[in-house]
């Protein structure tokens, strides 16, 4: 049975990471795995000339990935003193081993299709650190000088071993974000892991998933997509907005990019408040918000996790968690007139195969919402892909399924981390869908 987090962690680096999203053209993507050069997708490069697109259309590399076997090596261990950074921080590093490590800082975007820009490179000293992670030494801090704002994986080598971390450079902190649109990435989530039970929950250590990156391999295809269309986007973590409610106030719209499951009572209050004043969001998982997030009292980068589901993630995303996929099943197209589907040529009765797996939503009122996919799951309940709009003229999006990132992307795995393969068909319209809502979503309502 495949996992309940459809993560694409070893197909993304195994199978040649973006290559299925960045292929993804009207016709559907051809399978990549070591192309020098792959272009196409799912839209023409765009004609904005603003920050965002103008990097985007610098030259990318492709060295941001590694072999799994790299991943799954021994003889490293690592994390970062931060999740997010602005601009000109010094970020400490903390690193298990024993020997000189060659770290790599890759911002996560377009660029003609790569994946990824280079924007530094260092050697660190991993020594045999001892202890919890918690009481680790720090060997040595990443400048982020010179860095553009954006989401970093941070590519570590030492001997025969590769491990990851994501950190997040942003301005928005101090600027905030009225009239912008706002991408999420969710460490706090990945962090918290797979289980509902109370835990206590550290970022003082590494990520145990996605060789430490947790789910930003899986999501990086969605990154990309965003950045390709040209909108002008700020970036936060989910820890920004817990430490900061406010900071959406004003923005156009915010893009939850993936597993977002754990948020604070303030993150849930912040994004209602938003959405009542007219923010637009897209919720491109499922499950998300449903599931609690305490902060320590001394430590901002300890917590603790899960307890009861929380009812109010429903008013936020129009739609409840149900039981997760028995295996891969297609969604159902519901209705092939909503605007979302745009450029697919899609009927209604359409089944866009494996897109339905992992952990899944169905719609809370659906005399409320526009369900525009669905499919019926062996519990009973009815999985949705939904659509709703605001009395303030707000617009929500919720994919409704775990497995929207690693589809677009064109990469998904099972709990074993064997590739799964991806339709053709299901994963072009996801990233219409995607495009779509994103460009939507852009505009104020």
């Amino acid at each position: 049975m495949p996992s309940p987090r459809l993560l694409a962690v070893t197909a993304l680096v195994a199978l040649g990471g973006l290559a299925g999203l960045i292929s993804a053209g009207d016709e559907g993507p051809e399978p990549v795995t070591a192309a020098s050069d792959v272009r196409g997708g799912l839209v023409s490069d765009s004609p904005s000339t603003g920050v965002v697109a103008a990097e985007s259309r610098q030259t990318g590399t492709r060295a941001w990935r590694f072999a799994a076997a790299r991943g799954e090596a021994p003889g490293l261990a690592a994390y970062a003193g931060a999740v997010s950074a602005a601009p000109g921080d010094k970020v400490p590093l903390y690193l298990r081993g024993n020997g000189s490590v060659d770290v790599r800082a890759f911002r996560l975007g377009w660029y003609g299709g790569a994946g990824a820009r280079q924007v530094q490179q260092a050697s660190y000293l991993a020594t045999a650190q001892t202890g919890a992670p918690a009481t680790w030494q720090s060997t040595g801090s990443l400048d982020t000088t010179g860095w553009p704002e954006g989401v970093y994986l941070i590519r570590l080598d030492l001997g025969r071993a590769s491990r990851y971390l994501s950190l997040t450079v942003t301005g928005a902190k101090s600027t905030g974000t009225e009239g912008r649109v706002v991408v999420l990435t969710s460490p706090m989530t990945w962090a918290a892991g797979e289980s509902t039970q109370k835990h206590k929950v550290t970022l003082n250590r590494p990520l145990a998933t996605g060789y430490g990156s947790g789910g930003l391999l899986a999501e990086a295809g969605l990154l990309a997509q965003v950045e390709r269309t040209g909108t002008e986007v700020v970036y936060l973590t989910d820890a920004d907005l817990a430490a900061d409610p406010d900071l959406l106030t004003g923005a156009t719209a915010l893009l939850v990019d993936g597993d977002s499951r754990f948020w604070t009572a303030k993150m849930r209050t912040s994004v209602r408040s938003a959405v009542e004043a007219g923010t637009n969001v897209a919720y491109f998982g499922a499950g998300s918000a449903t599931a609690n997030v305490v902060p320590d009292a001394t430590d901002p980068r300890t917590f603790t996790a899960g307890g009861k589901p929380v009812a109010l993630a429903a008013r936020l995303t129009g739609s409840v968690a149900t039981c997760a996929a028995q295996g891969r099943t297609g969604l159902t197209v519901s209705d092939a007139s909503w605007w979302g589907f745009e450029g697919a040529e899609i009927e209604d009765g359409e089944v866009l195969k494996g897109l339905v797996s992992g952990d899944l939503d169905r719609a809370a009122a659906p005399a409320d919402v526009q369900v525009v996919g669905s499919t019926t799951l062996a519990c009973g309940d009815t999985q949705a892909t939904s659509y709703l709009e605001r009395p303030s003229g707000a617009r929500v999006f919720t994919a409704g399924t775990q497995a929207w990132a690693c589809t677009v992307t064109g990469s998904c795995t099972d709990a074993q981390g064997n590739a799964l393969k991806v339709d053709k068909r299901a994963q072009t319209v996801a990233a219409l869908v995607t495009r779509n809502v994103v460009e939507a979503f852009a505009t104020p309502a």
